[in-house]
């Protein structure tokens, strides 16, 4: 039983769930381990559970009512949860002490700090940037704190502003101490027998850049500060014997240091040992290629990698000098993709969609050059958000940019019905809508754009007639696609018609303050992606075959279609290599073309030659069968949206290198092509 002298200290890190698993509430736990540490008298201090995940209002209040001090952490994810807690805790109890801090916090610059105090006036102290010495001396002074003298604060006394120094970020954590290592979550664990843990992780802190769209570099511009090896490796199997299945790193560019290495290895040595971590998921470096390669090799070769992610964000030089992000090289992400191709180590590249300075044309030039690149897996497109302390909230950015933005829903993708509370408080994000480079229209003409290249070739579905149309018609990615969207109204083409409708309209909702994603109550009852739901829908509505058999006509059309049998092939064995639910016996097929070993060997960026030849090959449906629609839609077209499991495995080819070797005979359609 607490102790009712004690001073009661009650938190919020209000997390959104994943797939059921919730965060440890880490910032909030840095907080309480920092002044249990450091406090001149800690033994004043009860502190109690946090609140960790997304909650009924009334049930959220009712958990800290007993409280004298609130430590609130906020983000876009929580804000309005957050701030409501806030304000109803304060109408209870005018002298409850209520702290509020964390990325969305608002900086002082362009006046956002003041707006923000006078506007949620129920808030007294506003922490900016790094808070464990700001909390300790908070705490060790309540209630009688000298305010002038305590630094990365901002707060209104008798109706006036004030805006306190920032003091330089930490350099040593030695008296940091770790929030897993010294049991502040223990009591947490033992109180929720039922949930699976997340876990947020740094083994540094600070970010050397400073793209504009981004609140950590832009807020911190600085030299990177390491945490000491050992308690890295200690928090490593702390996180093993506790089971913990998926590790976030929030390092901003894992890779960067020489050491990281020998902290990747460490993870896979646990994992070897206890089985635990599962995933170790780490944000790539934006140098240090080498590095980078072999960290995410490393990582992937062990099974602690579902994909390597390249954060490319936009392939033009005018839009990546915009954003401050013309320090990292091109050239080394495509170098870093044609190894991990290579390697057959899975990869998908971010693009964000509305970053200033680019336009409709970089923007589909681009998606079109990095397939042409090798990436065949995914591109995996965000929408631009603004964020509170990034340089691009100022108001000069955004005037001199002419950036619009509207306010929608924040829900993620695959993202369950529970997000979207009873209690009517529901998170919003600013969306970039248009720019002075990319006006409304042509966003959602990009928006469109980016849905059909993901439909379309990303989950697979007419991948290989795109890929070889584009290879041996030398016809750009882009042109392929626009020609689909063209599609719309098409009378010959009722299924193809709908689908780019059905992303027009939903493209066109997002500026109007609609969802990112779709909510479906029959497939998961959860939020879909729209070319994963259209996916979904074409399979349910029965309409896969009909959809193949407009597909090939579609090719078949125009002046410089491919031979029929080429298409012909290409449909085939695109149909049939879908994994589809209901399946559990494998498929041979006889193809005129040896179309299966060039699909392979453009996929690895390798040489290839379509020639004419009979051929079988053998399509695996007996490894991974799927007897009921949901299994399917989670396992698939869910968790396998990335790893590239939307379609079966290809063995019992013929071997092109042989046949090259064997027959040199006009039969070899075209030149040799080398990707």
């Amino acid at each position: 039983m607490s102790d009712i002298s004690k001073i009661k200290i009650g938190s919020t890190q209000i997390n959104n769930g994943f797939a059921g698993q919730y965060y440890l509430p880490y910032s909030i736990g840095l907080l309480q381990a920092f002044v249990l540490h450091n406090s001149i008298d800690n033994k004043r201090y009860d502190f109690l559970d946090p609140i960790y995940k997304r909650e009924e209002f009334e049930v959220c209040v009712e958990k800290l009512k007993q409280s004298n001090i609130i430590l609130l952490s906020m983000y876009v994810w929580n804000e309005k949860i957050t701030l409501a807690i806030a304000k109803e805790l304060k109408k209870l109890d005018k002298n409850k002490f209520i702290i509020i801090g964390g990325p969305s916090v608002p900086d002082n610059l362009d006046g956002r700090a003041e707006k923000f105090l006078r506007e949620n006036p129920y808030l007294d102290v506003c922490i900016h940037q790094e808070g464990e010495r700001t909390i300790l001396k908070l705490l060790d002074e309540y209630p009688n704190i000298n305010y002038e003298n305590t630094p990365n604060i901002s707060y209104l006394k008798n109706g006036k502003y004030f805006n306190n120094k920032t003091i330089p970020r930490l350099k040593s954590f030695e008296n940091s101490p770790s929030p897993y290592l010294c049991g502040v979550f223990d009591n947490l664990i033992k109180k929720n027998p039922q949930e699976r843990w997340l876990a947020s992780w740094e083994t540094n802190r600070g970010c050397p850049f400073s793209c504009t769209y981004c609140d950590w570099g832009s807020a911190t511009n600085s030299k990177v500060a390491r945490i000491d090896l050992d308690r890295v490796s200690r928090e490593l199997d702390w996180f093993s014997k506790n089971k913990i299945e998926f590790i976030f790193c929030c390092d901003a560019n894992f890779g960067m240091l020489p050491r990281d290495y020998d902290i990747a290895l460490k993870a896979v040595e646990n994992k070897n040992k206890y089985g635990y971590p599962k995933v170790l998921s780490v944000q790539n470096t934006k140098n240090a290629r080498e590095r980078a390669y072999k960290v995410q090799k490393l990582l992937a070769d062990n099974g602690l990698s579902k994909g390597v992610t390249l954060a490319m964000q936009s392939v033009d030089t005018h839009t990546l000098k915009e954003i401050k992000r013309d320090n990292i090289s091109i050239k080394d992400y495509q170098e870093l993709q044609k190894r991990f191709t290579e390697d057959g180590i899975t990869t998908y590249t971010e693009f964000i969609l509305g970053l200033p300075g680019d336009t409709y044309d970089s923007f589909a030039n681009g998606v079109s050059d990095v397939i042409s690149s090798g990436q065949h897996n995914r591109i995996q497109y965000n929408n631009l958000s603004i964020l509170p302390n990034a340089e691009m909230a100022r108001d000069d950015y955004i005037k001199s940019n002419k950036i619009i933005t509207k306010s929608v829903p924040i829900v993620n993708p695959h993202g369950s019905l529970d997000e979207d509370p009873k209690d009517g408080i529901k998170e919003k994000q600013e969306i970039v809508i248009s720019t002075k480079s990319l006006p409304k229209e042509d966003w959602i003409k990009t928006r469109v754009y980016a849905s059909v290249s993901e439909f379309f070739y990303f989950n697979k579905i007419l991948q290989i007639p795109i890929m070889i149309k584009s290879k041996l018609k030398n016809t750009s990615y882009r042109s392929i696609f626009e020609d689909l969207i063209a599609l719309e109204g098409n009378k010959n083409f009722p299924i193809i018609s709908s689908i780019i409708s059905n992303l027009k309209k939903h493209s066109s909702s997002i500026t109007n303050g609609g969802y990112e994603f779709i909510l479906e109550k029959e497939f998961l009852g959860i939020f879909w992606p729209p070319g994963e739901l259209e996916y979904i829908k074409l399979l349910k509505n029965n309409s896969f075959n009909s959809f193949f058999e407009e597909a090939k006509n579609y090719f078949l059309k125009g002046e410089d279609n491919l031979q029929d049998e080429i298409i012909k092939d290409c449909i085939k064995l695109n149909q049939n290599i879908m994994r589809l639910p209901f399946e559990e016996k494998d498929k041979v097929l006889e193809l005129n073309y040896n179309i299966a070993d060039c699909y392979d060997l453009i996929k690895k960026n390798k040489e290839f030659h379509l020639k004419k030849v009979k051929s079988k090959v053998k399509i695996i449906k007996s490894d991974f069968c799927f007897n009921n629609w949901n299994e399917w839609m989670q396992e698939v077209v869910w968790y396998g949206h990335r790893s590239g499991r939307y379609t079966c495995k290809i063995e019992n080819t013929l071997d092109n290198k042989k046949l090259i070797e064997n027959d040199k005979s006009s039969n070899v359609i075209g030149n040799s092509y080398v990707v």
